[in-house]
């Protein structure tokens, strides 16, 4: 078997692990035993559990980098949100360890944390361009306190979703759907009732 290979497998178990039993409470030898692997095997890829996490993260950063950007062309509809929106949970939830301890983790890795205080900034920054749009074309109505509540509001939904999931019996963050129209439903009430008739009618055919 490979190097890369080896290498791609370990990545590929921990991130496994990590989702399920919480970065924090996962070793090294965990991640080896499940690969039926020896310790000197997996420290010959990576010297430490911090050198795995680390590079997880570069690789979740990567996928948020290329979704959360909208682009600029012209006003996203409903669908485009609701697709954009889905990307974002979806990312969350392959890499949903790290919202699962993310105090613990964001203390242990200090730099991991700036990293990731850039991706909020990034998602504030395309949340908020994204209402205002929907504001200046009167999509909505909602005034500039209105619009700054109603950005925090979305962030706060989007990446505290899954830590509320957790301890939920029916396993919500496995439904991005159901997330996605979490953070929309809080937009309906800024809509017009012609905006307000096809949200909802995106929403039944997504939720169904």
């Amino acid at each position: 078997m490979g190097k890369r290979n080896t290498r791609q497998r370990i990545l590929d178990t921990a991130l496994a692990l990590f989702n399920e039993h919480g970065a924090p409470n996962v070793s090294t030898n965990h991640i080896a035993d499940e690969l039926d692997i020896s310790p000197g095997n997996l420290y010959y890829h990576f010297a430490s559990r911090k050198d795995i996490i680390s590079e997880l993260f570069s690789h979740f950063e990567q996928h948020m980098l290329e979704v959360t950007v909208l682009p600029d062309t012209q006003l996203p509809n409903a669908e485009d949100i609701w697709l954009y929106l889905h990307l974002i949970f979806e990312r969350q939830i392959q890499y949903r360890f790290w919202y699962r301890d993310l105090n613990e983790l964001s203390g242990s890795y200090p730099a991991l944390k700036k990293r990731f205080q850039a991706l909020l900034e990034l998602q504030q920054q395309t949340t908020q361009h994204l209402i205002n749009q929907l504001a200046e074309a009167d999509v909505i109505t909602a005034n500039a306190l209105q619009r700054a509540t109603l950005t925090r509001n979305i962030l706060l939904t989007l990446n505290c979703w899954l830590g509320f999931s957790t301890i939920t019996p029916d396993q919500l963050a496995q439904n991005p759907n159901l997330a996605v129209w979490q953070v929309i439903s809080q937009v309906a009430a800024y809509l017009r009732d012609e905006e307000q008739h096809q949200l909802e009618q995106l929403a039944r055919m997504y939720l169904q």
